[in-house]
């Protein structure tokens, strides 16, 4: 599936889901004994825990040095979840939240020999595949009382580790073809900043994007208020 067709996917969901709480809202709105919290007007507030189902955008494109004449690329979206959990005291206009991060993206390039050869000499292949994994924690700070509502900016930072994963395969015989091996396998500290915002549609369900250093450079989707 293309990136753009998920996030897509991924903005019809979030308006079902619009609709459904705003119901659900209304439902419960006519009920004389609700009770409601005093910050229930917060987007960000001491009590808030929200999971976010991302797309990225822009990241690790091995691929780029294996194009051109018999070569075939495909790659899978960069997909990322995240749980963020508020801190109970408020710091200045904002609070704190904290939580912990997991992002996944492969590449895969390919090129036939068949191309150039017609089948002449077999029809060999060379598959590259390049996988990441990231898994981190992330700290943000909301300022939640100087912007407009349903609206939450906030900035942080991201500390983890990339797992990167690299394998190589051929189906020629011959013992120079493993010559064009010339990737590795790696496990890297990762540090990065970061700045993001979210539009809540209801109380519970908000797009948002963010740009900084995960899995990928900018990354859009869906926040879920739990």
């Amino acid at each position: 599936m293309k990136t753009h067709k998920l996030f897509i996917s991924l903005l019809s969901i979030a308006l079902a889901l619009n609709t459904a709480h705003a119901q659900l809202d209304k439902k419960t709105n006519n009920q004389k004994n609700t009770k409601v919290s005093s910050d229930d007007s917060k987007c960000f507030d001491g009590t808030t825990k929200i999971l976010n189902l991302g797309v990225g955008f822009g990241g690790f494109n091995y691929y780029r040095a294996y194009k051109g004449s018999g070569w075939s690329y495909h790659a899978t979206p960069a997909i990322s979840l995240s749980y963020e959990q508020a801190l109970s005291n408020k710091i200045g206009p904002g609070y704190v939240g904290v939580g912990g991060y997991f992002g996944f993206q492969t590449s895969n390039a390919q090129f036939d020999d068949s191309y150039y050869y017609n089948g002449a000499y077999g029809n060999y292949y060379y598959k590259y595949r390049w996988s990441n994994i990231m898994v981190g924690a992330r700290a943000a700070y909301h300022m939640d009382d100087l912007v407009a509502k349903n609206t939450d900016l906030y900035a942080g930072i991201l500390a983890g580790l990339r797992v990167h994963r690299y394998k190589y395969t051929t189906n020629n015989p011959d013992p120079f073809a493993l010559s064009y091996n010339n990737g590795s396998s790696a496990v890297h500290t990762s540090i990065s900043v970061f700045v993001g915002g979210r539009y809540y549609f209801s109380n519970q369900v908000a797009i948002f994007g963010e740009l900084g250093y995960g899995i990928s450079y900018l990354t859009l989707g869906l926040s879920y208020k739990l």
